[in-house]
Order: C-alpha cells, then sequence, then structure tokens
C-alpha cells in the first residue's frame, strides 16, 4: 500500500520547488553532480531531505534508488556520499537499526 504525501509535500512536488528537487537529487543519485554545478557552494542533505525522498518513494512518486529499510543499502549510500552528509543526517538513517 502506498502513502500520500502531505498538502506541502504535495504542493513542493506540482510547483518542483527547492525540496522536491533535493528529495529527487537523493533518489537519483545525482546530489553529488549538483555539487559540482556550483563548486562554490555544496549544500549539505539535510533530514528534511531525506524524510521527502523517503515519502516520495512510499508515495510512489519515485521509484526505488535508496532501500531506507535496508542496512546493508543504507550503509553503501551512507559511505558513497558521505562527504553531502552531517552527523544528524547519518544518525537519522541509521536510527531504525539501533
Amino acid at each position: 500500500m502506498t502513502q500520500q504525501l502531505t498538502a506541502a509535500e504535495l504542493r513542493s512536488l506540482i510547483k518542483q520547488t527547492a525540496p522536491y528537487r533535493n528529495a529527487h537529487a537523493i533518489l537519483a543519485n545525482e546530489w553529488g553532480a549538483r555539487a559540482q554545478e556550483n563548486p562554490l557552494f555544496q549544500a549539505p542533505i539535510t533530514v528534511a531531505d531525506l524524510q521527502f525522498a523517503k515519502d516520495l518513494q512510499a508515495a510512489g512518486v519515485s521509484p526505488v534508488k535508496l532501500e531506507f529499510d535496508d542496512y546493508g543499502a543504507v550503509q553503501r549510500w551512507i559511505a558513497a556520499n558521505q562527504q553531502y552528509l552531517t552527523p544528524n543526517d547519518r544518525a537519522w538513517l541509521q536510527r531504525p537499526f539501533d
């Protein structure tokens, strides 16, 4: 069963706002490419970005690229994207496995 997006998430999806583009970049594994577009400003991924990406997947809007419930997949994703993650991001991703 799919999950519904919140009103704010749906609005962001329809308007293609920055939060949606961030979540989409996570799911499409394009965060690094976005950082290379502007090397002077490399914003870290936030927990809000990760949550929105997870919600997009759960709603069936985006195909599964990051398996949030698979410990090995999460660890590999963290290793591949560690330069864009904060300690809070890592903790949020690993919290289900504690």
